[in-house]
């Protein structure tokens, strides 16, 4: 093989399970239909100290799961997004947020294609309603901290190498 069709080999696999277009394709054609607050968990640790200035924030996500239904056109998924405060070692607050969200698909779409897209964009069109879920939270518990940071995107397929 020469360099060149080794470069277009390895470009063309997929590399989270899906090609590209096939991702494309779905992305192309997405309709959303819902996004919807399933549970939500907020707890306060009332020994720690009234300063929230002085607490380290971190920050979580992840799928709980995704299914494709062919026969539906639908895909959905459940995502959990998280907010833990520490004040020193001691748990000052932990909120968890789950969130189901559905689109409408093609039906011939590839299923990994469909399953990596509502994974990848599901997550962005959520986190907006956790950012407000959060602040109200924790505006209603009297405590003044940031508002959540906004969640960034890497490239999820990498493009070709020209060569």
């Amino acid at each position: 093989m020469t360099k060149k069709e080794i470069s277009t080999a390895v470009a063309s696999e997929p590399k989270l399970g899906f090609r590209a277009a096939d991702y494309n394709a779905v992305a192309t054609e997405a309709i959303l239909l819902t996004i919807r607050l399933i549970s939500q968990r907020f707890d306060l640790n009332m020994e720690c100290s009234g300063n929230s200035s002085d607490w380290k924030l971190s920050y979580g996500r992840r799928v709980m799961s995704c299914t494709f239904d062919r026969d539906a056109k639908q895909v959905a998924a459940i995502i959990q997004f998280e907010v833990t405060a520490r004040e020193g070692r001691k748990k000052a607050l932990h909120c968890t947020a789950d969130y189901g969200i559905m689109y409408e698909v093609p039906a011939d779409a590839e299923e990994e294609a469909v399953k990596g897209f509502c994974k990848n964009v599901g997550r962005f069109a959520i986190y907006p309603y956790f950012r407000s879920l959060f602040a109200q939270l924790a505006w209603n518990a009297e405590l003044m901290l940031p508002p959540l940071p906004s969640i960034a995107s890497t490239a999820h397929i990498p493009p070709k190498k020209v060569t």
